[in-house]
């Protein structure tokens, strides 16, 4: 008897596959039109015309421009949470785990800039902003758990965690602002990075930091 999966199936799979592959085209085209509008300004043909779509098909995929953000947005979100945690994985102390976490984080906007540019545009507005802070609850709680582990180690003493996470968020997004408006003679990406983490860990009381 055969194993092999009904013709059915293997085409629905075959469907979901071009679906996928069509809604994160969507999502890039997205990125560039907002990056280079601003959201305000954009418009669904807009994004269906760079993703060489007909504006019915875009339809199909999402409902508005403020769904298209959210979805890209929460789709940078995932590629940086696994970034992190790849880049922490490296390394076996809290001092290196830490400096992973702001390096990843500096870079990943760095090449994104299109996109963070439209997130700092919209943090203005209360509604954005809240969701914005929805957005970096997942990472807050991330670097919160990194700093008791290292506190059980003895690598920093104990202090409120969850404020000092959020305290390095906010410092990380204020280098990240800078960088996004800065001209050509902004510092690198690891000089930013080794600046805020000496200054970070001092501020945190690292042991032989």
């Amino acid at each position: 008897m055969s194993s092999a999966p009904p013709i059915l199936e293997i085409k629905d799979r075959k469907q979901q596959l071009v679906a996928d592959l069509r809604r994160s085209e969507i999502l890039a085209a997205a990125t560039q039109v907002f990056g280079d509008n601003g959201f305000e300004a954009t418009r669904m043909e807009e994004i269906a015309r760079a993703a060489q779509l007909a504006k019915g098909t875009l339809y199909l995929y999402f409902q508005s421009k403020d769904e298209i953000y959210q979805a890209t947005v929460q789709q940078a979100i995932v590629e940086l949470a696994a970034l992190t945690e790849e880049h922490i994985g490296k390394e076996s102390h809290f001092a290196g785990r830490f400096a992973a976490f702001i390096r990843v984080r500096i870079a990943f906007w760095q090449e994104k800039q299109s996109l963070y540019r439209v997130i700092l545009s919209l943090s203005r507005d209360n509604h954005h902003r809240q969701r914005s802070m929805a957005w970096q609850l997942g990472a807050v709680r991330q670097l919160q758990a990194i700093f008791e582990t290292a506190a059980a180690a003895g690598e920093i003493p104990p202090q409120d965690f969850l404020a000092a996470a959020w305290t390095t968020m906010d410092a990380i997004r204020g280098v990240n602002e800078r960088r996004v408006f800065a001209d050509q003679d902004a510092r690198s990406t690891e000089d930013d990075t080794l600046f805020l983490t000496q200054f970070l860990l001092t501020a945190l009381g690292a042991a032989g930091r």
